[in-house]
This record gives structure tokens, C-alpha cells and sequence, in this order.
């Protein structure tokens, strides 16, 4: 009987897999070679501590500002399906991630087009986000291309003045791409707490911590825009919360 495994074309194929200092070496049977930092493998990891399928996010056992910059595995090897399976030590000593072979391909860091993709800007105390003004960016294709290319550098950029009403707000968006309802059931622009069903599998329904996450938007094909409102408003200098 013929395996999946053996169903896979060599490009999706492990041939062997060897531990550097800070990172997975993977030769393919392809002959291509790929290389995965510790890091970035720990951090993609999809185990039910790690990830929470039903609503396709991080679950609370994984917390970015906690983790260790430079994980360690104690065991690197190939399971029964060809994929890669890593037993963490260190401060994750025991915790398993198991890496599809073909995903991992696709994800490759060595490939070319990968390297001649523009470079995003990595974030740190100096930092100044763009602002741009809401009419500029609905009236203007040269603004509302500067506000992209922040996008793309940043991963973040905040727009001013924007519509306070659903209509308008929605035309915002759709001046950027079309709309597209989340995974659960409830109104794109607002929360519904009646809503059983979205409490149950959201984690921004329920009182447990939220940790630093990016919602949803890279498991869009192409990548998603999360667009989130802020309304503003002045208090008195007694409430300050």
C-alpha cells in the first residue's frame, strides 16, 4: 500500500535533519537545504498548549513576552510521517512541537524569493507609529499608498479622525480591500456578548489574560488587515483607569 509519505514529491520530503546553536539545519530530498531558527520554530508551534484550533489562536500557555530567546531542543527527530518532531528543553523542557514536512517547505527562510522580499521594520523603544489623516486616505491614492507601504514596513499604522458611525467606518475599510467576516459568528464591527457560541471558542469573550497576539490575519490568502476602532474620549483627572 502506498503511503502519504511516499505520495509526497522529494521538494516536501526530509531527507535528514542535524541541531546548530541557534537553529534546525533540514536537507531536502530535493538535495535543497533549509534553515529554521529556535525561536521562530518554538514560537509556530501548534500544540493544544500552544494553540487553540477551534478558533484558529494562540492559547493561554503561550506568551511571547515570556519566552526564552534562545529555546533549546533536546531531541530533534523525523516521526512515522516524515515531519519534524522536536522535544524542548531548557525552560520548555518536555513540551513538543511537531512541524509538518510540507508546511515547513513552503515556510522555507532560505529561498530566494524570500530574501528579496522587502525587509520590515523590527520595532523597539524608538519607535514612532504613522499617523494619517482619514479623509486623505479615503480621497488620496498616493496617501492611502504611503498608509499601505507602513503596513507592509510596520505591520501597524493608525488613521485620524475616523467615521464614528458602521456605514462610513465600513467604506474605510473597503477602500483598503473587501471585508471578510470572522471565522465566528458574530457582527464584524462589534462584540455580541448574547452570543453563546462565539463566547465559547473566542478568547476576547472570556475574562482569561490575553496575551500579545495578532489575531487571525496571517491565515488569510493573501494576507489579511485587521482594522481596530479607538474612540477617544476626555475624563476627568480623578478617573484615570
Amino acid at each position: 500500500m502506498t503511503t502519504v509519505l511516499k505520495q509526497l514529491k522529494p521538494a516536501f520530503r526530509i531527507a535528514s535533519v542535524a541541531t546548530t546553536n541557534n537553529g534546525v539545519q533540514i536537507v531536502w530530498k530535493d538535495g535543497h537545504e533549509s534553515f529554521y531558527h529556535n525561536l521562530w520554530l518554538l514560537d509556530s508551534c501548534r500544540s493544544p498548549k500552544f494553540f487553540q484550533r477551534d478558533t484558529l489562536s494562540l492559547n493561554s500557555g503561550h506568551d511571547v513576552l515570556k519566552m526564552p530567546l534562545n529555546p533549546t531542543p533536546e531531541e530533534v527527530k523525523l516521526d512515522g510521517e516524515g515531519n519534524l518532531d522536536i522535544i524542548w528543553g531548557g525552560d520548555q523542557t518536555g513540551h513538543q512541537s511537531v512541524f509538518d514536512a510540507s508546511w515547513l517547505r513552503v515556510h522555507c527562510q532560505n529561498d530566494q524569493a524570500l530574501k528579496q522580499r522587502r525587509k520590515p521594520q523590527l520595532w523597539d523603544s524608538s519607535v514612532s507609529v504613522s499617523h494619517f489623516d482619514c479623509y486623505e486616505v479615503m480621497n488620496d491614492d498616493g496617501v492611502l499608498l504611503s498608509f499601505l507601504n507602513k503596513i507592509v514596513d510596520m505591520g501597524v499604522a493608525i488613521i485620524d479622525d475616523a467615521p464614528k458611525n458602521e456605514e462610513s467606518f465600513r467604506a474605510l475599510i473597503e477602500r483598503v480591500g473587501p471585508l471578510r467576516q470572522r471565522y465566528h459568528p458574530t457582527n464584524v464591527f462589534t462584540m455580541d456578548r448574547s452570543n453563546k457560541k462565539a463566547q465559547a471558542i473566542q478568547h476576547s469573550y472570556q475574562v482569561g489574560t490575553l496575551r500579545n497576539h495578532t489575531d487571525v490575519t496571517a491565515y488569510d490568502i493573501p494576507t489579511g488587515l485587521q482594522f481596530f476602532e479607538c474612540t477617544l474620549y476626555e475624563n476627568p483627572d480623578s478617573d484615570r483607569q
